[in-house]
């Protein structure tokens, strides 16, 4: 069993969404923390929803937050998220240039 400290970036592209990670077969995810910085020249509103199994029901994370220009906050307020194995976790900012940086934790259940 490995445990792997990992992190990802995506700089957003207005009102798309992005799966930012999804967790591989036989691993379990910890997400330590997830920054995002509001770069734009304009307030936005961000969402993070988890996706189950790699389903198509979303669970909301945080919902159409308010985030100031110029501002960062942390999704997860320094609680850790657990994803299992094929879970999802998808990415929207109302603005392009919203930055969301995720650092998590991969343990191989192998």
């Amino acid at each position: 069993m490995a445990n792997k400290y990992l992190r990802k970036q995506h700089i957003a592209v207005a009102t798309t969404a992005h799966t930012l990670y999804t967790v591989p077969a036989a691993n379990t995810a910890i997400l330590n923390s997830l920054r995002v910085t509001n770069a734009n020249s304009s307030d936005a509103t961000v969402t993070v929803i988890t996706y189950p199994l790699g389903g198509s029901i979303g669970y909301h994370l945080l919902r159409d937050n308010f985030l100031p220009v110029n501002a960062t906050l942390d999704v997860f307020s320094g609680v850790p998220c657990v994803l299992e194995a094929t879970d999802g976790l998808e990415v929207e900012s109302s603005e392009s240039g919203v930055v969301f940086h995720l650092s998590y934790l991969e343990v191989d259940r192998n």
